[in-house]
């Protein structure tokens, strides 16, 4: 028995590749033999592990690219050789990833759900119809917390690329699609100096309202010859929870030539 659902695997078979199938799945047998383009309902899209299958409606309308089937692109080649990503295939990046170089005609696309993720490479390249995904308008980096997009350049490739050479990021005809968390401020100044050590910034604007959050990378710019430093927010306090140091109190009384009316507080009874 096989479930209905809305979306179906089809795929070209060779006669072998569909006695190969039947072995694991009796259930095609019952399928004429001379049958050779096969359509498994799935259960959910989640569950699609077939290679190189097409998906297609019940409508016949091919689906998009961020409903093909995804391949594991870490563990596709070592961190010595110049990687490949085939034309006719689709790699997603959820974990570190070292290569030597990397040439991209598929589609290489960033979880936009995994954390700190950072591909290390000597050379990058974009070929003529590949595509490198970086986040997208629904889903851009950085809108899940402590989730990042680092691509580390080396010092120095094994495998020079003929025409570039090495320690490039660069696109021959190819997309590179490189989107982030939009956020209303990209900078602030501080409302008050912070000492060397500190903790605890203070800023002139409200780091919420600048898009700004919890496991966010921030750059401390130095006011010196010093180096700049980075930093990662853990926690963002609201501005009324700053607190007022006092160093003494007096109690106060209406001085002749300050009426009761001018005080600060505006307050006719005030005897300050």
């Amino acid at each position: 028995t096989v479930p209905v659902q809305d979306f179906l695997f089809c795929s070209p078979m060779s006669s072998k590749s569909f006695r190969s199938m039947a072995s694991r799945h009796p259930w095609l047998l019952l399928m004429p033999s001379r049958v050779l383009v096969v359509c498994v309902i799935s259960l959910a899209l989640r569950d699609r592990r077939a290679q190189g299958v097409t998906l297609v409606s019940k409508s016949g309308s091919v689906l998009a690219a961020e409903d093909t089937v995804w391949k594991n692109a870490s563990v596709q080649c070592s961190e010595e050789e110049v990687c490949v990503c085939p034309p006719d295939e689709r790699w997603l990046l959820s974990s570190n990833m070292t290569v030597d170089g990397l040439k991209i005609f598929g589609m290489l696309k960033w979880d936009e759900e995994a954390p700190a993720v950072v591909l290390r490479v000597g050379w990058l390249l974009v070929e003529e119809g590949g595509v490198l995904q970086i986040g997208s308008s629904q889903s851009p980096i950085g809108n899940y917390p402590g989730v990042t997009a680092t691509i580390s350049i080396k010092r120095a490739a094994i495998n020079l690329h003929p025409v570039y050479g090495d320690r490039f990021l660069n696109s021959d005809a190819g997309t590179i699609k490189m989107i982030g968390k939009p956020l209303d401020r990209t900078w602030t100044l501080l409302s008050r100096p912070a000492a060397e050590g500190s903790h605890e910034l203070f800023l002139k604007h409200d780091p919420t309202s600048m898009g700004w959050s919890v496991g966010d990378q921030v750059g401390v710019a130095t006011t010196s010859r010093g180096e700049s430093t980075k930093h990662r927010i853990v926690d963002i306090r609201p501005a009324t929870d700053e607190r007022v140091p006092i160093v003494a109190t007096q109690a106060g009384a209406e001085e002749p030539h300050l009426p009761a009316a001018n005080a600060a507080d505006g307050n006719l009874g005030s005897l300050w």
